[in-house]
């Protein structure tokens, strides 16, 4: 095994979750990812830990939303029940197809989110951390060979998250003290939002894995302004670029996307 996914497997269990003895950890791990959730074993056995795997299959998936009703979709009781007796909860994405959910309607992809929702309310009250597997699909996406974004993603995750953390100290205490938030891009984004009141939030590496972050949130109704996303986002394995937003009051009144707008309009209904 590549050792870097031994170590991989280490920052999560020690410094992400802090795994303990006799907790019960939940891995939820695409196929493509198997290498980590095997380390992630290795290392939960150490710690005298109890673990349940659950193998996520994108095409399970779409086989399912797309031969089923949207108004069928509902709350899994069963998974709720599990993960209610779970105490850390690790996610690992990955993918050999970025665009395996893409013809999926997005209408279904919406309700299965909104019936899953309880479900990711009592995830949040768990220790857990969502981190990145280098998989070949993901690479593609990137546009990287597989070998480069492996030293990417592990170069991004197997580092002194201790030392970053006191680098990110500073943001935190410029954000705190502060009431608005100004963004100001060229011609295309110039947004302001009030931050009064809210919290500050330094991202080492704990619920996100790698981490890197300095993020809070405005006040809902405070957001005013356009922005253009200039990076290509992805949403049910489809690449939406150049994301146009007008907000008043907080709310989108205004949006365009050069490439694939209705799956944006589909995320904003």
């Amino acid at each position: 095994m590549d050792p870097r996914v031994r170590d991989h497997a280490e920052v999560i269990a020690d410094h992400s979750v802090s795994i303990e003895k006799g907790d019960r950890v939940e891995i939820l791990a695409p196929t493509v990812a198997e290498d980590l959730a095997v380390a992630l074993y290795e290392k939960i056995g150490e710690c005298g830990a109890k673990p349940s795997l659950s193998m996520r299959s994108p095409r399970a998936k779409r086989a399912f939303l797309r031969s089923c009703d949207a108004d069928d979709i509902d709350l899994p009781d069963h998974s709720l029940a599990a993960l209610e007796e779970t105490d850390v909860v690790i996610i690992i994405k990955g993918s050999e197809n970025t665009a395996e959910t893409s013809d999926v309607p997005t209408e279904k992809v919406a309700a299965q989110a909104r019936a899953h929702a309880p479900i990711q309310q009592e995830r949040m009250g768990k220790r857990w951390v969502g981190t990145q597997f280098p998989a070949s699909g993901d690479a593609q996406l990137a546009e990287m060979s597989t070998e480069a974004y492996e030293e990417f993603v592990y170069g991004a995750v197997n580092k002194d998250w201790d030392q970053q953390r006191k680098h990110q100290q500073q943001m935190v205490e410029i954000l705190d003290s502060a009431d608005e938030v100004r963004i100001v891009s060229g011609d295309t984004t110039d947004l302001t939002m009030s931050v009064s009141g809210m919290k500050t939030v330094n991202d080492y590496g704990e619920k996100n894995l790698p981490g890197g972050e300095v993020f809070t949130a405005p006040v809902p109704d405070s957001v005013e302004g356009e922005v253009l996303f200039d990076k290509p986002l992805v949403r049910q394995g489809s690449i939406v670029e150049n994301v146009w937003l007008e907000f008043e009051d907080g709310e989108v009144v205004d949006f365009s996307a050069e490439k694939n707008e209705e799956v944006l309009a589909g995320v904003l209904d």
